[in-house]
C-alpha cells in the first residue's frame, strides 16, 4: 500500500509545478479568451448559414451562448486548481469549492440571458429577471462570506511528527490524483454523449457527488493520525458543506441561491468557533505553564 501511495505522489508533484507555473496561467487565460471569440465566430456563422451541416446542430444562434461557454472553459479549470488544493488542507479545499459555486452562479445567471430575444421584450421577462437576481446576488454572499471565512485563522497540522505529517500529506496527493483521473473520466463521457446526440448528464454535479466521498475518506484517514473531537468536527462539518454545496447544483432557482447561503453561513460559523476553541486551549495552556514556572 505504501508503494502505491508513493507511486501517485510522484505523479501528482510534477503536474502540480506545471498547472500552477506562471507560464500554465498565461495559456489557461488565453484559452478561456480563445474560447469566447471562437464561440462568437461561430455563432455569427451559423446566422449567415455558412457552417457545413455536421456542425450546425451543435451550434447557437443566440450571441449570449458565448459567455457561457468561456464561463464553462473557467470553471474546468477552476476544478483541476481545486484538485490540486486538496493536499494542502481541508480547509484550502472547501474555499475552492465556495470559489467554483459562486461563477457557477454567476454562469447560471448569464445562461438566463439566452432566453431573450432580440429586441429584448423586458416586460415579457419578468421571470428570468428574478432569476439573474437570484443567482447574481447569492453569488455575491457567496464572496464577501469567503472573505470573511478566509480572514479568520485556524491552520494547524492534525499529525504529531514529520513523517506522520509526510504520509498524511502523500495520502492526500494520491487523493488529488485519483480525483484528476475521475475528472477526466467524466469529462470524456459527457463530451462523447454530447457528440452522439445522446443524453448528457450534468458534469458539475457528478463531479461534486465524488467530491462529497473524497472528503468523507479525508475525514476518516485523519482519524488514523489525530482523534481529535474538535478537529474531528470541524472536517466532518466541513465534508457536509460540500453536500450542501453538491445540493444546490441541482436545485431550482431560489433554492439554489438559499441552500449555498446557508452552506456560507454555517461554514462561517463553524470556523468561527473552531477559531474561539483553539484561542481558548493556547490561553488555557500558557496559563498552565505559567503557573508550573512560578
Amino acid at each position: 500500500m505504501r508503494k502505491l501511495i508513493d507511486f501517485f505522489a510522484s505523479i501528482y508533484n510534477p503536474i502540480e509545478k506545471f498547472w500552477e507555473g506562471e507560464k500554465n496561467h498565461k495559456i489557461l487565460g488565453t484559452g478561456i479568451v480563445l474560447s469566447f471569440i471562437l464561440s462568437l465566430v461561430l455563432i455569427q456563422l451559423n446566422h449567415w448559414n455558412l457552417l457545413p451541416n455536421f456542425i450546425n446542430p451543435y451550434i447557437s444562434h443566440n450571441y449570449f451562448i458565448a459567455i457561457e461557454v468561456a464561463f464553462i472553459v473557467l470553471l474546468f479549470f477552476e476544478v483541476m486548481s481545486l484538485i490540486f488544493t486538496l493536499p494542502y488542507s481541508v480547509a484550502k479545499s472547501l474555499h475552492k469549492q465556495f470559489e467554483i459555486i459562486s461563477l457557477i452562479l454567476l454562469r447560471n445567471a448569464f445562461k438566463e440571458f439566452s432566453h431573450f430575444v432580440e429586441p429584448i421584450d423586458w416586460t415579457n421577462n419578468y421571470d428570468t429577471i428574478l432569476h439573474i437576481f437570484s443567482d447574481s446576488f447569492s453569488a455575491l454572499f457567496v464572496f464577501a462570506g469567503l472573505f470573511f471565512i478566509r480572514s479568520i485563522r485556524t491552520s494547524r497540522k492534525i499529525t504529531i511528527g514529520e513523517k506522520e505529517q509526510e504520509r498524511f500529506s502523500q495520502i492526500k496527493k494520491m487523493t488529488s490524483v485519483l480525483l484528476m483521473i475521475a475528472f477526466i473520466i467524466l469529462a470524456f463521457q459527457d463530451a462523447f454523449l454530447f457528440l452522439t446526440h445522446a443524453d448528457t448528464f450534468k458534469f458539475f454535479p457528478a463531479f461534486y457527488t465524488i467530491l462529497i466521498f473524497s472528503d468523507i475518506l479525508m475525514v476518516l484517514v485523519s482519524l488514523r493520525y489525530s482523534y481529535n473531537y474538535k478537529v474531528l468536527f470541524r472536517n466532518s462539518g466541513f465534508a457536509l458543506a460540500t453536500v450542501l454545496l453538491r445540493l444546490a447544483l441541482s436545485a431550482e432557482v431560489y433554492y439554489n441561491a438559499v441552500i449555498a447561503i446557508v452552506s456560507v453561513i454555517f461554514v462561517f460559523f463553524l470556523t468561527l468557533v473552531y477559531q474561539k476553541i483553539q484561542e481558548k486551549e493556547i490561553e488555557l495552556k500558557a496559563k498552565k505553564i505559567n503557573n508550573f514556572d512560578e
